[in-house]
């Protein structure tokens, strides 16, 4: 399948996206959370585990590139004074690899 994204990814997102107080993208995540949520198999050993789920996205490619240039601002302002990575670059870099993927 294409286009989707797993829930810790989509929470970080809006966690990001709740500071700059983009509430319709916010809003449209959390839609997305409550409404696009691919079944897991009949065998998943973690049925109720949310952090689990992954989800359909279905987004406009202007949301899209608003998340990926939020990320990307924020992988170059979590970089130390010397230019050097830190956990949180790596993480804002996942984030954006994950956002990336998608197709619109």
């Amino acid at each position: 399948m294409k286009n989707i994204i797993d829930y810790l990814t989509i929470k970080s997102t809006i966690n990001e996206l709740a500071k700059t107080e983009n509430v319709a993208l916010v809003d449209k995540l959390l839609e997305i959370l409550n409404n696009n949520k691919i079944a897991k198999p009949e065998k998943h050993n973690k049925k109720e585990d949310i952090e689990t789920n992954h989800y359909k996205i279905d987004l406009s490619k202007n949301q899209l590139n608003d998340i990926i240039d939020l990320l990307m601002d924020l992988e170059v302002e979590s970089l130390t004074i010397d230019g050097e990575s830190t956990q949180l670059t790596s993480h804002f870099a996942s984030l954006i690899d994950k956002w990336s993927s998608i197709k619109v």
